[in-house]
């Protein structure tokens, strides 16, 4: 993922939910996250406009991410 936080630096805004990280249960359970290896995106008002479960293509990402970017 480190390639897309450099290649949408200053625009998207990157947040990783450790699983494991007790201080997350909160977020993570307000977003649904309930295991590993799990990507949301979400828009500007908080709205969950996609959902990714397992190994995941950052090309994918990339795309959706410009698409929410244009609209």
């Amino acid at each position: 993922m480190s390639g897309l936080e450099e290649s949408f630096a200053g625009r998207v805004e990157f947040i990783v939910l450790n699983v494991d990280d007790s201080t997350t249960a909160g977020t993570r359970n307000q977003l649904g996250i309930t295991a590993q290896a799990q990507y949301l995106l979400v828009n500007s008002a908080g709205q969950i406009v996609a959902r990714w479960f397992g190994v995941i293509d950052e090309a994918t990402i990339a795309s959706e991410l410009e698409g929410l970017l244009q609209s």
